[in-house]
């Protein structure tokens, strides 16, 4: 592998602009709400149905005899009812593990389509064959959206139609927001290379501190074809109160320009939260609009083992971890469901590690689905809080955050603030 470091506009400033940035943003008591007023929210709901069809797949492969941990990323055009082409479809698949059929396997599937006015993205560990594309229905949580999908929640049914797949979207959008703007003062990049065909898998880090708020994001290279490269890509922006975590699918051909996330969800202050943001093309701001969670919150508690599966795998960029794991109720132990959990901790960059989790909380009424990037694995005693990006069943449209603490019987006691 081939590593790059870069920094970029590096300027002279007082000593407090370089302090690191918390490894995590502490949620606020109940009283000490958000510094911005949420504004009152129009939900308006959307059903559609779009037909996708893949036209082509790529792999990352990094040795595993079990596949875990390679990246496989398709990409497909989307029509509507008539066949008339309205978009595209990127999926970024990372093997969590194999299944008990010999000939599939279990991914951490990300689903991006790119319409005319916006994006949608869904998540989910999806059950599907190994050398191809999904042979059974699959319901996904959506985990948000830009443009005419700002902050978008529901559902995706992915089913296969003869050679496409009928994608039937149910969601919520908000069509009110609140705005706030975050400038750093340093951006700088590190690139690990890979030998995958597209440059599949190589990885760029970037840390962006500013005082008290900073930026930390992970592109993943999805495609590179005529000139235009696609990166997946993961930001978080650390704030002295809380986090934001978005997504985005990022296309570019030459020169920087600006780029539109989604926010997935958010931590401590913006717990709950969705909406858009705008990255500079320089690095060095973004503007956010965001929408606060409506109603009262509800809390739930539950342990967890360690799990099985591969640990310290070495990836482009860092180590991969990819376990399945049980559930208990915190308050008798008894079994409460599973979980399907991934974890990459990335090189060192401008002194900090970034690590980003995924976890698929599967409860006996629905699943729940957590992620985000934070600074800490937890190993040091310290809590670690990641955002709620969606659900299906009771915790369908479900947002909020989940806290994470190691116990000294080796479980992992959760503690859920959510929104549905």
């Amino acid at each position: 592998m081939k590593v790059f470091v870069v920094a970029v506009g590096t300027t002279a400033l007082v000593a407090t602009a370089l302090v690191a940035v918390p490894a995590t943003a502490t949620p606020l008591p109940a009283a000490e709400a958000p510094a911005v007023t949420p504004t009152p929210r129009a939900e308006v709901k959307k059903s559609f149905m779009l037909y996708a069809k893949f036209t082509s797949r790529h792999e990352a492969s990094y040795g595993n005899a079990k596949r875990v941990g390679n990246l496989v990323v398709t990409q497909g055009t989307v029509s509507d009812s008539s066949d008339k082409k309205v978009g595209t479809l990127t999926t970024v698949m990372r093997v969590v593990r194999p299944s008990a059929k010999g000939d599939a396997e279990f991914r951490d599937t990300q689903s991006q389509v790119q319409l005319k006015d916006g994006q949608i993205f869904a998540q989910a560990v999806n059950e599907d064959p190994k050398s191809g594309p999904p042979k059974t229905l699959h319901v996904m949580p959506i985990t948000g959206g830009t443009g005419a999908y700002f902050s978008a929640r529901g559902t995706l049914v992915l089913r296969p139609v003869g050679d496409k797949y009928l994608m039937a979207y149910d969601i919520f959008v908000e069509k009110q927001s609140d705005s706030a703007r975050f400038t750093f003062d340093d951006v700088v990049k590190q690139t690990v290379t890979g030998d995958a065909p597209q440059g599949i898998g190589n990885v760029t880090l970037t840390h962006a501190p500013g005082g008290a708020d900073s930026y930390v994001s992970v592109a993943t290279r999805a495609g590179a074809k005529r000139g235009v490269v696609t990166d997946s890509i993961d930001l978080q922006v650390f704030t002295a109160t809380g986090s934001l975590f978005a997504r985005t699918i990022a296309r570019s051909a030459g020169a920087a320009k600006a780029q539109n996330y989604a926010i997935l969800g958010g931590t401590g202050s913006y717990a709950g939260y969705g909406g858009e943001l705008t990255l500079s093309a320089d690095g060095r701001s973004i503007t956010a609009k965001f929408v606060a969670p409506r109603g009262k919150s509800s809390r739930t508690r539950w342990l967890e083992d360690t799990g099985d599966g591969v640990t310290g795998f070495a990836i482009a960029g860092g180590t991969f971890l990819a376990v399945q794991g049980r559930q208990f109720k915190a308050s008798n132990k008894k079994k409460d469901g599973d979980f399907y959990a991934t974890r990459t901790t990335y090189d060192e960059v401008n002194g900090v590690t970034p690590i980003v989790g995924m976890l698929q909380q599967r409860f006996n009424s629905g699943t729940m689905i957590v992620s985000g990037i934070t600074l800490t694995d937890g190993s040091d005693g310290k809590t670690i809080w990641r955002p709620i990006i969606g659900g299906t069943g009771d915790f369908g449209g479900a947002n909020g955050e989940v806290s994470s603490l190691g116990q000294s019987s080796g479980l992992w006691l959760k503690t859920g603030k959510i929104w549905r």
